[in-house]
């Protein structure tokens, strides 16, 4: 791929990647509750999940689900039973005016949190599998996978990163209880949707 093309690549991923989802739910929770280092962890899980997706998608996604459909429906279903658990367990803290706490969960659970939400989301192979082809304009060899995955990898990182720092923001004291209920309904609403697809 050429210059161009990658560039192009970066700022469709860039855009697509700073749309509201469940994933920026996510990271903007996690950030909010437990801290930015938790808020990134998701970023980077959420990233390795959208990079095996997008791998998959480049090696041939019918294959993958024609052998691995039932997978995909267990990860789905542990992503938004997550989602719903954390969306409930913040709903229901109580309010403080003090700032949050920058210590509860571990890295690892936030990583696995924005990996299972990421792969449990079937749509997100179909995508990279219609968006690739419409940037990889040269015969796919492991070079130009390799470009894809590494332009893919640093767009979403970027953002969810920016996600990461700005939701770590709405555990400054000035927070208000409307503002975590709607962060834990944001995430109930998102592993509800994630669970009826």
């Amino acid at each position: 791929m050429n210059a161009g093309e990658l560039l192009s690549l970066f700022l469709a991923l860039t855009v697509l990647a700073a749309l509201p989802s469940s994933s920026v739910a996510l990271v903007v929770v996690r950030s909010a509750r437990c801290g930015v280092g938790q808020g990134v962890a998701a970023a980077i899980g959420i990233t390795l999940g959208d990079l095996l997706l997008a791998a998959l998608a480049l090696a041939g996604w019918q294959v993958v689900i024609d052998s691995l459909g039932g997978v995909f429906n267990l990860l789905r279903w542990l992503a938004a039973a997550y989602l719903i658990w954390f969306g409930w367990s913040l709903w229901r803290q109580p309010h403080t005016k003090r700032a949050l706490p920058v210590s509860t969960g571990s890295s690892w659970h936030s990583l696995i949190a924005g990996l299972l939400l990421t792969l449990g989301d079937i749509k997100a192979l179909i995508f990279y599998a219609s968006f690739l082809p419409l940037f990889v304009t040269t015969p796919l060899s492991p070079g130009v996978a390799l470009q894809v995955l590494i332009t893919t990898a640093v767009a979403l990182l970027l953002v969810k990163t920016l996600y990461a720092v700005l939701g770590s923001r709405l555990a400054l004291p000035r927070q208000s209880r409307g503002l975590q209920r709607l962060g834990g309904g944001l995430l109930i609403g998102c592993g509800l949707y994630l669970a009826s697809r």
